[in-house]
């Protein structure tokens, strides 16, 4: 109902419909823009729950002003200050610069700091790491447990948020002190036990490698033209073709005289296009003033 009603929502640049809707079992996330009247869309919710004897919790409603910082701040004032912003249901949160909203399991917001929504699950990993040293395993039973944990509990959020050096850099301790218990000095080192059983090592998890997976990955949707593109292509060729600067393509021999990377072996080597993509990237992970005041994110 939502998809096919007269609500703008999001209008995306290569994108026929406009990004009205994203629903997800009992999770609905709705996108408003400037123009949109809540009301059209509390009508729609009511006539639905009448239809389907069902009921929204607006208690639990969160708002995403999304737009330019001077609209943000404006919205999110006003709402704080007055209790109400046009016809937004009331005594709901609605989250300011620097507040992340939790969406299945990604956190969402403008200026997050990323060590706030890692802490809790490098908490959770060390707290079941802790647990886990109890029962005194074995060196194969160990390498066991570390995929389980360490690997199990991070890849979601590495894959939805991705991984700061500084997360890397604590969950890797966090494995070399469950493999060696606790040593000072370990009889070898983790590079070595990353390697397979037959050339030395232990087939251990290895951060840094999984995580340039989980990047590739996302790049292969990226560069994926068909009619299956994801949405979120789209949004990222408009702040690409408005944020990126011209000259930040890498001529022939600029990409000959780079100084190799520490990770060779590990280092996707496709070609211009491939890095270049994956350079882009990067530029739009810290990029937080993508569309004009397009309105809020409804999520409730």
């Amino acid at each position: 109902m939502i998809r096919n009603s007269n609500l703008n929502g999001y209008k995306i640049p290569g994108k026929l419909e406009a990004l009205k809707a994203t629903l997800f079992a009992d999770d609905t996330t709705v996108y408003l823009a400037e123009n949109d009247d809540f009301a059209d869309l509390q009508r729609i919710l009511d006539t639905w729950c009448s239809a389907a004897k069902a009921r929204f919790n607006i208690g639990k409603t969160d708002i995403i002003p999304i737009g330019e910082p001077e609209y943000r701040r404006k919205m999110v004032e006003t709402y704080r200050e007055t209790g109400a912003w046009k016809n937004y249901p009331r005594d709901v949160r609605m989250a300011g610069d620097g507040e992340s909203v939790r969406i299945l399991g990604a956190f969402f917001g403008y200026g997050l700091d990323q060590m706030d929504v890692w802490t809790p699950r490098i908490a959770k990993i060390a707290a079941t790491v802790s647990r886990w040293k109890l029962g005194h395993a074995k060196l194969d039973g160990r390498r066991h447990a570390t995929q389980m944990i360490v690997g199990g509990m991070s890849q979601f959020l590495a894959d939805v948020q991705r991984m700061p050096g500084s997360v890397v850099k604590r969950l890797t301790k966090i494995m070399r002190n469950f493999i060696w218990d606790d040593r000072a000095n370990t009889p070898v080192a983790l590079p070595y036990l990353y390697q397979k059983p037959e050339e030395g090592g232990l087939s251990l998890l290895d951060l840094e490698a999984r995580n340039d997976a989980v990047t590739v990955m996302w790049l292969k949707s990226y560069l994926d033209f068909g009619p299956n593109r994801p949405a979120w292509a789209y949004v990222a060729d408009d702040l690409f073709a408005t944020s990126v600067a011209a000259n930040c393509v890498p001529t022939q021999r600029e990409l000959r005289e780079a100084e190799p990377p520490r990770r060779a072996e590990r280092d996707v080597k496709s070609g211009q296009e491939i890095w270049c993509a994956a350079r882009r990237i990067s530029v739009l992970e810290g990029d937080n003033e993508s569309y004009a005041d397009v309105g809020p994110c409804v999520r409730g």
